[in-house]
């Protein structure tokens, strides 16, 4: 049987389970409306090539472009960029978030030629998104805020940027920030958890598949040693956390607006020396590769991202 003949069967199959509704709790019932435009289209092969050409042309795009700046930046440059673990500054932090929009654009190009819809689709209700990331952000950061003040009181924060760089350099940071976190937030919420949800599969499947990806791709135990599965726990569980606001707001807002601030408060304020610290206001005074001071902030973490989870609960009513 050829492929396009395996594709039409498997989306005849697909279409026959969709003329029945999927059958959620009632607090997921909102997801209905931003799943609802992927079931036409929803089939396990279909996913399992929009997956492989996503992947295939974000990397093609992300070589095209380290290449562009391996001619215009030179030899050295590109290596300290590449260097991990390694002291970074501003400008190959703003690279390398920046490089998220291909991430963005490859699973653009996968809805709009695969599946034949808009991009869009992959956020719900642009009015609503906007409305809830919004409505998301600010109890979050005033959250976040308090949280880091308990958190750290003392603790030993070494200074980083200067004030006057940091805050000159604020707009950029918060801008290349979107970009990135908004990018993980298409692809493993808007495009992998509802296709997934789509099929018409339990919530445990498409809640739990993307999150254990999602954590497994922060697996970085050169870097991290001991410490690394606990770095893996700790974004599976945000991917977790991620699914159900997504789930049961309808849209991507509340999960980028929770990501957004987990990244700025980890890159843009308190950073390490040696890991993604070129942004930060402030430094740890301990190493990446320290693994006992690593697998100490993990309780933290937990708490963190438990406060952070029920303030869109209460500030959505969800």
């Amino acid at each position: 049987m050829k492929v396009g003949q395996v594709l039409r069967s498997d989306e005849f199959c697909a279409g026959q389970q969709s003329t029945h509704a999927i059958s959620f709790p009632m607090s997921y019932e909102p997801y209905e409306a931003l799943i609802a435009p992927a079931r036409s289209k929803a089939s396990i092969l279909r996913l399992i090539l929009g997956i492989v050409i996503t992947a295939l042309f974000y990397m093609l795009l992300l070589r095209l472009s380290w290449q562009v700046l391996l001619q215009v930046m030179g030899q050295t440059w590109f290596e300290q960029t590449m260097q991990v673990p390694g002291p970074s500054s501003f400008s190959q932090m703003f690279i390398m978030l920046g490089s998220f929009g291909f991430m963005t654009a490859a699973v653009c190009f996968t809805v709009w030629f695969l599946h034949h819809h808009s991009p869009l689709m992959l956020i719900g209700d642009f009015a609503r998104a906007k409305r809830q990331f919004f409505r998301s952000i600010g109890s979050l950061f005033a959250m976040a805020t308090a949280a880091a003040t308990i958190i750290n009181y003392g603790e030993t924060l070494l200074p980083n940027l200067p004030l006057i760089q940091w805050l000159g350099l604020l707009p950029l940071t918060l801008a290349f920030l979107f970009i990135q976190v908004s990018a993980e937030e298409l692809v493993f919420r808007g495009y992998l958890q509802s296709q997934l949800a789509a099929l018409g599969l339990h919530r445990f499947i498409w809640i739990m598949i993307p999150s254990a990806i999602f954590g497994l791709l922060h697996y970085e135990p050169a870097v991290m040693g001991a410490a690394a599965p606990w770095i893996v726990l700790s974004t599976t569980v945000f991917g977790v956390i991620a699914a159900d606001l997504t789930a049961r707001s309808g849209t991507l807002g509340p999960a980028i607006a929770l990501h957004f601030v987990w990244n700025f408060f980890t890159i843009g304020l308190f950073g390490f020396p040696d890991y993604l610290g070129g942004l930060a206001f402030l430094s740890h005074d301990f190493s990446i590769m320290d693994e006992e001071r690593l697998i100490s902030l993990m309780p933290y973490d937990a708490a963190f991202l438990l406060l952070a989870y029920l303030s869109v609960r209460i500030t959505l009513r969800r």
